[in-house]
């Protein structure tokens, strides 16, 4: 699609200084919020940053100089069959993973609502079927049928037992995520006789306008010390949580992720991380997010520019529409988005198959489609049955979700 590569041409060196300098003045200004919190705020007191209540007021320059000494310019990320596990980083496949968080399913029949553990077992055996998704993501849909409790565990052993290919944890809470870095560790076990690798990959979200949650940032401190990965995020809707203007917005979510991505080299030197900005135009007579709309592609550019100039992987997002059915808009508007991604040159692509209605549903022959359709120049069969899980270690963790569930 050369329209999709001609986006790309605004971004020069002299626009990428200006969103940095913005950046670094909101930093300095402004400052970030850090929430119910205090050991972050304590660490950035520490590091010397201006800490008046929750919010932190810091320098761009230094955070550039944290995460440039310490962050991993690429890093693998291990399945249980060393054969599946990825690389990550310039130069290398974009890894694609699957839609991440819909509370809803669009069947192939037609029939929808919440999502079921039956739709959750489906998407993941069509995902490890599928040789272009590297990585089977996380929280395929939300699992309506099983309490809330158990969730985060149950979702880790459909992903263990039903696919050996690397894919994404859980940020419910830090507990939920260290029961789930510890069946991940087990089932994956040593490399070449060491400790476990990085084999798990958490989305850690700011919350646009410039704070970041509790909850996020010990999720962030927890995979940092536990060394696995963060794809750190300023998630913004142009117009409401965010600038009106690409550039805005990139000034913005740049801001946000700056501050993410060097709290974690600070809780951990040498966290493997992935940067993202993902930003889409918010219409104010309908008041919902447009996910059709370039302006999406236009901030993908820049957050990858930016990226590259940090030295870390970036994120790009594929397949998203705001159309709530498998229809000529959710293809067009899907692989535009895709298009996009792989064009700006997205290490790891998320919402790579499956999303609609805004990321409210997850289409099942959507799904099916678009991985299929990203399955040129595969490097490996994929189609081969997972290899099993060990018995032992599924009947604990089956134990565990069982009581978690009540």
């Amino acid at each position: 699609m050369p329209e999709i590569e001609a986006i790309g041409g605004w971004i020069g060196d002299a626009a990428l200084d200006r969103i940095e300098a913005g950046a670094d003045r909101v930093l300095a200004e402004t400052g970030l919020r850090f929430e119910d919190d205090p050991e972050t705020l304590a660490l950035w007191q520490q590091a010397g940053a201006e800490v008046d209540g929750d919010r932190v007021r810091l320098d761009g320059a230094r955070l550039r100089r944290i995460i440039r000494a310490t962050a991993p310019a690429h890093f693998v990320l291990h399945g249980r069959n060393p054969a599946r596990s990825t690389r990550v980083g310039a130069g290398e496949r974009p890894v694609f993973a699957p839609v991440y968080g819909p509370p809803n399913v669009l069947r192939e029949d037609g029939s929808g609502g919440f999502g079921t553990r039956a739709d959750y077992h489906r998407l993941m055996a069509m995902a490890h079927a599928a040789p272009g998704l590297a990585n089977t993501g996380h929280m395929l849909c939300v699992i309506g049928d099983v309490p809330d409790a158990a969730r985060p565990l149950e979702m880790a052993i459909a992903h263990l037992a039903l696919s050996d290919k690397p894919f994404m944890g859980t940020i419910a809470s830090p507990a939920a995520m260290r029961q789930v870095i510890d069946a991940a560790t087990a089932a994956i076990g040593p490399l070449d006789g060491k400790a476990a690798g990085c084999h798990l990959l958490h989305l850690i979200n700011a919350t646009p306008p410039l704070s970041y949650k509790g909850n996020p940032l010990k999720c962030l401190r927890l995979a940092a010390e536990s060394r696995q990965g963060c794809l750190v995020t300023s998630y913004m809707m142009m117009g409401a949580t965010g600038p009106v203007t690409a550039a805005g917005a990139l000034i913005q979510g740049y801001a946000e992720v700056l501050a993410g991505l060097a709290l974690a080299q600070l809780w951990a030197p040498g966290t493997p991380m992935i940067m993202g900005i993902f930003a889409m135009p918010f219409s104010m007579s309908r008041m919902v997010p447009v996910f059709g709309d370039p302006a999406l592609h236009l901030v993908q550019f820049g957050a990858m520019a930016l990226a590259r100039r940090l030295g870390i992987p970036g994120r790009g997002d594929g397949g998203v529409t705001s159309s709530r059915l498998d229809d000529a808009q959710a293809g067009s508007d899907g692989s535009r988005a895709t298009a996009a991604a792989m064009a700006c040159g997205a290490d790891f692509i998320l919402h790579a198959a499956g999303w609609l209605d805004s990321g409210r549903c997850t289409g099942i022959a959507k799904f099916r489609r678009e991985a299929e359709a990203l399955a040129f120049g595969a490097v490996s069969d994929s189609l081969e049955p997972p290899l099993p899980l060990d018995p032992a270690l599924a009947t604990e963790l089956r134990r565990q979700a069982d009581l978690a569930a009540g």
